[in-house]
């Protein structure tokens, strides 16, 4: 029952939902004043699209490691902001595909990781 409330999630809401959510979080990641808000609604990104819940962290499953804000805020402003939008535009063309979906779960996952090296929700 849970796979079949998930998928017509999917097809019904999810899609078109998930591109609104990561394109207004990307609007707040880039006006960095809002990019803690944005670094989260990144992070519930894959929950938006699916309905499954994030759990864990999605690079190592674990714990996070966090890297220090000075660097963090060096690579926002070098790469984050551009990488990120990448890897949420090429995650969320995987997901309208069935072949593609898992990288582009998997991609979305990690948004805020190619942004702001943020790893803990």
């Amino acid at each position: 029952m849970e796979f079949l409330k998930r998928t017509l999630w999917f097809l019904l809401v999810g899609w078109w939902l998930a591109f609104l959510w990561g394109a207004l979080a990307w609007l707040l990641c880039v006006s960095v004043v809002l990019l803690p808000l944005g670094t989260v609604m990144f992070n519930r990104l894959p929950q938006v699209l699916t309905l499954k819940p994030v759990e864990h962290d999605p690079w190592t499953g674990g714990p996070a490691r966090e890297v220090a804000w000075w660097i963090r805020a060096v690579w926002f402003v070098l790469v984050g902001w551009w990488a990120g939008l990448l890897f949420f535009k090429v995650g969320y063309l995987l997901c309208l595909t069935i072949v593609g979906m898992p990288f582009g779960v998997w991609m979305l996952h990690r948004v805020p990781l190619a942004m702001t090296l943020k790893q803990a929700a």
